[in-house]
């Protein structure tokens, strides 16, 4: 077989399934039969065109959220052999850079490069990546559930960052994907409370079996007094920065996760009086990759209960849709080529 079906964005505004050539393997990189692949909202941007310039590369295959099986090595792969079951880090790092050789492979300093981005992704049957870049999990894996791993990464970077001690209180603001699984990363560090605040019922009470310890709900006028050691946004918007900051007590620790794309921002004041250290992610290092690869082949990060759709690349126009339709209340809506 030397061709595949892949979903590829010609333009802004135009995508379609096509039949693309099947990538092969060159040396040092493997060819992963994809699983499941996950849509994110940097997805949606790639779509509509409001991804910054130098962060995607059109035309592109889409994909930076999957899981799958490897189908074949290429010259020179030692690491990973045929029928390894394998999720892979997303950016492109050098590898040489100041910040890669730190271990903050998330921040290379050379060209921006990332699956799914500026190298075809995993809305395909078939992805060539490097082989270094592979995590291997435990064979029988749900790969539906393993594809979540990539935005775990981007959590965890965000909780690797900061100093977290056991026994601190805790608050997410946001309960999509990201703020759920910031809830059951916390968990790993047996907070005295966690609290989860955001606007849907059915996703703060998935928060609740994923580890929250209390739900507030805005849209109801409900939130949680200031004052918490720790909290962590998973928004994506101005107001969600604003209340992120709110909720930190003097001397409290901020990590802001989303990106609105808005103007405005969190009020510099409110930092400085209130002795805030506020922290920014962008994407996730190898050590983060690390970290809930290996949770998660340990059955201690459980990341099933958020996949809530699944559609064929066929219907990758519904999928997309899903998402994006707010009264449809998705939450990991995934494309399944096979």
């Amino acid at each position: 077989m030397t061709e595949m079906r892949a979903v590829v964005v010609e333009r802004p505004g135009a995508a379609a399934l096509r039949i693309v050539p099947r990538p092969e393997p060159g040396p040092g990189e493997v060819l992963v039969r994809v699983g499941a692949a996950g849509i994110c909202g940097s997805d949606v941007e790639v779509l509509e065109g409001r991804r910054p310039a130098p962060y995607v590369r059109y035309p592109i295959i889409p994909g930076h959220e999957w899981a799958g099986t490897v189908a074949a090595a290429g010259p020179g792969v030692e690491n990973v052999e045929e029928g390894d079951v394998v999720v892979a880090e997303g950016f492109r790092a050098c590898g040489d850079c100041a910040r890669c050789r730190e271990g903050r492979t998330n921040l290379c300093d050379a060209e921006y490069a990332e699956t799914g981005f500026t190298h075809a992704g995993a809305f395909a049957e078939f992805l060539c990546v490097p082989a270094h870049l592979v995590h291997r999990l435990p064979q029988g894996t749900d790969l539906a559930a393993a594809a979540l791993l990539e935005p775990a990464a981007c959590v965890a970077q965000g909780l690797l960052e900061v100093d977290l001690r056991p026994g601190v209180t805790a608050a997410v603001v946001g309960s999509g994907t990201l703020g759920l699984l910031a809830v059951a990363l916390l968990g790993r560090y047996s907070p005295t409370r966690l609290a989860l605040v955001g606007t849907r019922p059915t996703r703060l009470e998935l928060g609740r079996a994923m580890g929250a310890t209390e739900t507030w709900n805005v849209r109801d006028g409900q939130r949680p007094e200031p004052g918490f050691d720790f909290v962590f946004e998973a928004t994506g918007t101005v107001d969600g920065a604003r209340t992120t900051v709110g909720l930190a007590r003097r001397g409290g620790t901020v990590v802001l996760e989303g990106i609105s794309g808005e103007p405005g921002g969190i009020d510099a004041d409110t930092v400085v009086l209130g002795h805030l250290r506020v922290q920014g992610i962008f994407g996730a290092s190898r050590n983060a990759w690390g970290w809930v690869t290996e949770l998660f082949a340990a059955g201690l990060l459980d990341t099933e209960p958020l996949v809530s759709h699944s559609f064929p690349l066929e219907e990758h126009a519904a999928a997309f849709a899903a998402l994006t339709d707010r009264a449809g209340d998705a939450l990991k809506v995934q494309l399944r080529p096979t």
